[in-house]
C-alpha cells in the first residue's frame, strides 16, 4: 500500500510540471493574443515583451523553473492533504498555473520569474511534448500491476482504441454543429482528438484513497497509459487533412480512409513493436549486469 501511494503521489508530482507549464503558457499566449487585438498598446507591450525575452541574460533560471513549479507543487499537494482535504488537487494547480501566466503576461517587473515564464512561453510545444511526456508514460508503466494489466489487456484495448475514436468523433460532432465557429470537420475532428485522452491522476489518488479494487485501479490506469497514444496517432491524421484544406502547396496530406487506418497502424502498432524490442534490449543489459562473472 505504501509503495502504490508514494508511486501515485510521485506521478501526480511529476505531472505538475506538464500541468503547470501548459497553463501558464495558454494563459500567457492568450493573453498575449487578446493584447494584440487592441492596437497599438497591445504592439508596444508585445514589443516589450519580445526585449524582455531577447535581453534575458540568465537561461539556467529558465533549466531551472520546472524544479520551481515541482517544489511549489509539492508543497500545494501537502496543505492540501493535510488541511484541504476538500479542495481538488487538479483544480488548484489548474487555477494557479492560470494566474501565473495572466500575471506574468500583464505584470511589467522585470524579475527572473517574468523573464522565465516569457522565456518558456516561446519554447516549442513539440519539444515540451517530447520531454515531459515520454517520462510520464514510463512512470505510469512502472506502477502498472502486470498480472492485472495482461488480464485486462483487452478491455483496455477496447478503451485506449475504438472509444477514444468514439470520443473523438462525438467531441468533434458537438465542435461541428453546435459551435458557432464554422469549423470544418476535419478541424473539429482535430478538437476531438486534442480532448479525447484522459488523464486519470486525481481519480487514481481518490481510488486510493477509498481502497477501490486493484482491477479497477487497472483499468483506469491502464487506460490512460494506452489512449495518450491513440489521440497522438488520431491529432496528427486529422490536422494534416486540415492543414491540407488550406490550400497552401507543401503543408498537410490528403489521407483518405484507408491511408488513414494505415497510417495508424504504423504508428500504433509500430510504436508498441518498438517499446517491446527496447524492453527486451533493456531486461538482456540487466540481466548480464546481475551476472557474477
Amino acid at each position: 500500500h505504501c509503495c502504490t501511494s508514494s508511486s501515485i503521489m510521485s506521478t501526480a508530482y511529476f505531472r505538475v510540471v506538464w500541468t503547470v507549464l501548459a497553463i501558464v503558457l495558454m494563459a500567457t499566449d492568450s493573453l498575449s493574443a487578446t493584447e494584440e487585438h487592441g492596437g497599438a498598446d497591445g504592439e508596444t507591450e508585445s514589443a516589450h515583451d519580445e526585449e524582455l525575452v531577447e535581453a534575458f541574460e540568465e537561461p539556467a533560471y529558465a533549466v531551472l523553473y520546472p524544479s520551481l513549479i515541482l517544489t511549489f507543487g509539492v508543497l500545494v499537494f501537502y496543505l492540501l492533504s493535510r488541511y484541504l482535504h476538500f479542495l481538488p488537487y487538479t483544480a488548484i494547480m489548474f487555477l494557479l498555473g492560470t494566474f501565473m501566466g495572466i500575471g506574468a503576461a500583464a505584470s511589467s517587473k522585470e524579475n527572473h520569474i517574468h523573464q522565465t515564464i516569457l522565456a518558456w512561453q516561446s519554447i516549442n510545444s513539440e519539444v515540451l511534448l517530447l520531454v515531459f511526456l515520454p517520462g510520464l508514460i514510463f512512470k505510469d508503466a512502472l506502477g502498472q500491476n502486470v498480472h492485472l494489466f495482461t488480464i485486462a489487456l483487452g478491455q483496455l484495448f477496447i478503451f485506449a482504441f475504438p472509444l477514444v475514436l468514439a470520443g473523438t468523433v462525438l467531441t468533434a460532432l458537438i465542435g461541428y454543429y453546435i459551435f458557432p465557429y464554422g469549423w470544418s470537420f476535419n478541424l473539429a475532428m482535430t478538437f476531438g482528438s486534442i480532448l479525447s485522452a484522459t488523464d486519470p491522476v486525481a481519480v487514481a489518488a481518490l481510488l486510493e484513497e477509498v481502497g477501490a479494487p486493484p482491477r479497477l485501479k487497472t483499468h483506469i490506469a491502464g487506460e490512460s497509459l494506452l489512449n495518450d497514444g491513440a489521440a497522438i496517432v488520431f491529432f496528427s491524421i486529422f490536422s494534416e487533412k486540415f492543414f491540407y484544406e488550406l490550400g497552401i502547396e507543401h503543408f498537410g496530406e490528403d489521407i483518405d480512409w484507408a491511408a488513414g487506418v494505415s497510417l495508424f497502424c504504423q504508428k500504433a502498432l509500430g510504436g508498441c513493436a518498438f517499446g517491446i524490442l527496447f524492453g527486451i534490449g533493456i531486461l538482456l543489459v540487466l540481466y548480464f549486469l546481475d551476472r557474477r562473472f
